[in-house]
């Protein structure tokens, strides 16, 4: 159980040069502990630590009745949180003491906390949104040195030392500029998106990079209690334009199927891996990454969108006979926990399958661009194509959008719409105008 006590740091480098020592509120728990200081220096006779009482000094009852009080508050709430603070480390409790009874004003940082934030995610695995949000404060860094006439077109690797599972510390020489989350207010958030969009930013990079930024800022403000309220980009109108899906008709899909591609040639696995996408509902680039050979129990293939994972998005598929041909093809000699399609080295660490997924989604966009003409198809086919292809083909059949949105795995058919608005919108308008001018 976390105990305090009032008492005199009587270390030799603390002792004023008067002869008296600071008092200091000391904390203990899990075996370590930590000081507060009072904000007075006393000599040793002037103290009595076992009824916590102040003499020789003026006003010395005064400030006894108000120790005595600090005092009391303190060791009643941490009774009434004694379960919670068991599972504290004595750095939060120092923290919440400091903020609750001694109203210290918050002086964390953007990029300070934004550190505590990636700890939080990287213990779920969430390398990629880390990857992301960490880019996002990337350039905020070199806004602030433009600010401060500093060079703001050098390339920065990372922000931040990684200590083993512990922290992610800021490297010093950004730590000048990084700023107070309290300095981050509307007015600043306006000037960044000036400055990423004169950078020749689109519309879409600087929204991404502004809601990563957002997402830091609120899961501050949600942590501390005299943040409360301090959400400046709610008030930043942060909206994306969507791109408009490439969509490949059933003769195109037919066009790459009948082309024959040298086996194991770059051309062959990228137009295998788009079918298997495409016939398992559109199925992600990562997921298709990630899949491992016991994911296909002879009849059906079953997996968690990586994407949605927290909301328990789960697919089982029957494989159809292109498919099936497919995965016999990879699966071939492999263990059951191998993955399925030579995407990812079996050897990968969990914190870099991301950036090895990525650097693969680029070499299949490369490959299916100079592999497209070749089929005969004028398009830019990307990771998403087959997606997007899918639940085109899916709508242009009339399958309720309901469905669709639900093989899709979006939370809602608002989702739905609002990345197919433009189909659906045509389509709907197609059978409006059909009725209206149709010859009596």
């Amino acid at each position: 159980m976390a105990k305090i006590k009032l008492t005199l740091d009587k270390r030799e480098d603390h002792k004023h040069a008067d002869g008296t020592y600071p008092l200091v509120l000391r904390i203990s728990h899990q075996s370590k502990t930590r000081d507060i200081s009072m904000n007075r220096y006393l000599h040793e006779d002037q103290f009595d630590s076992a009824n916590k009482e102040i003499s020789g000094i003026t006003n010395a009852v005064r400030y006894t009745k108000k120790l005595q009080k600090i005092f009391s508050d303190i060791d009643l709430w941490l009774d009434e949180n004694k379960a919670d603070i068991k599972l504290w480390s004595i750095v939060k409790l120092k923290d919440k003491i400091e903020r609750q009874f001694f109203k210290k004003q918050s002086e964390l940082s953007v990029l300070e906390h934004a550190g505590k934030f990636f700890l939080r995610k990287r213990a779920i695995g969430k390398y990629s949104t880390i990857s992301s949000y960490e880019s996002a404060l990337k350039v905020m860094v070199k806004f602030n040195m433009r600010q401060a006439g500093q060079d703001d077109s050098i390339k920065i690797k990372t922000l931040y030392k990684f200590h083993g599972h512990i922290s992610f510390d800021v490297l010093e020489f950004f730590k000048s500029y990084d700023m107070p989350i309290k300095a981050f207010n509307l007015e600043y958030a306006k000037d960044l998106r000036a400055y990423m969009a004169g950078l020749g930013n689109s519309k879409n990079t600087v929204n991404i990079h502004l809601r990563s930024i957002q997402s830091i800022l609120n899961d501050a403000e949600e942590t501390y209690d005299e943040l409360k309220g301090h959400r400046p980009l709610d008030r930043l109108k942060i909206t994306s334009t969507e791109n408009e899906p490439v969509v490949l008709s059933m003769y195109e899909i037919n066009l790459l199927r009948s082309c024959a591609f040298k086996e194991n040639s770059s051309f062959f696995h990228v137009r295998n891996y788009f079918l298997f996408m495409f016939n398992n509902m559109g199925m992600n680039f990562y997921d298709i990454a990630l899949a491992k050979v016991h994911q296909f129990d002879g009849e059906r293939f079953s997996y968690t969108r990586k994407k949605t994972e927290e909301q328990g998005d789960y697919f089982s598929i029957i494989q159809n006979s292109e498919n099936l041909k497919i995965i016999e093809y990879y699966a071939k000699g492999k263990k059951p926990d191998d993955y399925l399609f030579p995407l990812i080295p079996a050897d990968t660490p969990d914190d870099l399958i991301f950036r090895v997924k990525d650097n693969k989604a680029n070499w299949f966009r490369k490959n299916m661009k100079k592999m497209a003409p070749i089929a005969g198809i004028d398009k830019k086919i990307t990771t998403y194509t087959a997606r997007d292809t899918w639940t085109n083909i899916g709508l242009n059949m009339g399958i309720d959008i309901r469905k669709i949105s639900s093989g899709l795995g979006h939370s809602s058919v608002q989702i739905t719409e609002k990345h197919y608005s433009q189909t659906i919108q045509a389509k709907l308008l197609d059978e409006i105008n059909k009725q209206i001018t149709a010859i009596q």
